[in-house]
């Protein structure tokens, strides 16, 4: 009696070499499209937008009106300008105190005075900033305020990942 006259067919599963073999081409592929997509990121990353880029995108994605417009406007400016004399009024002073560690005999009193200066200009910056911050959000709505706190959220994690990668 022949297999054919019997009623038993060939078997439809697959070996147990086949099935390994199937499950390492499939762990393979998703190795090498895993770290594909980790060098095509790492060399294809967008590029740090500046300041005022980032405002004006900002500007857009809230669809403001004619006065709040106007009102972010000169918030832009004025945050814009007031960084501008943060960096003018503490690079001097960090320039002086790195000129001084770099003395044979640095005076350490001298440093930690200089970069206390530095710090107590920055803590005015943020309190100037704040106040500003403040008045501009008090000008829109609640959806407007959202995105806006989300945007400020989102480049704050942003310049933390930065920062952790460059540590690494």
């Amino acid at each position: 009696m022949t297999a054919a006259t019997a009623g038993v067919g060939p078997s439809r599963r697959l070996s147990r070499p086949r099935w390994l073999g199937a499950l390492l081409a499939i762990s393979v592929a998703l190795n090498l499209c895993f770290v594909g997509g980790a060098v095509w990121t790492r060399f294809h990353a967008p590029a740090p937008s500046t300041t005022s880029e980032r405002f004006q995108r900002l500007a857009q994605t809230l669809n403001l009106s004619p006065p709040q417009q106007a009102a972010f406007d000169q918030y832009v400016a004025a945050i814009l300008a007031r960084g501008n004399r943060l960096r003018q009024a503490t690079e001097p002073l960090m320039d002086e105190a790195w000129e001084e560690i770099a003395k044979p005999q640095p005076d350490q009193a001298r440093v930690l005075q200089l970069l206390d200066e530095a710090s107590g200009r920055r803590h005015d910056f943020q309190h100037e900033a704040v106040a500003s911050t403040l008045s501009l959000l008090a000008s829109l709505t609640p959806e407007q305020r959202a995105k806006f706190l989300a945007d400020e959220h989102d480049r704050r994690l942003s310049l933390r990942r930065r920062r952790a990668e460059e540590t690494r």
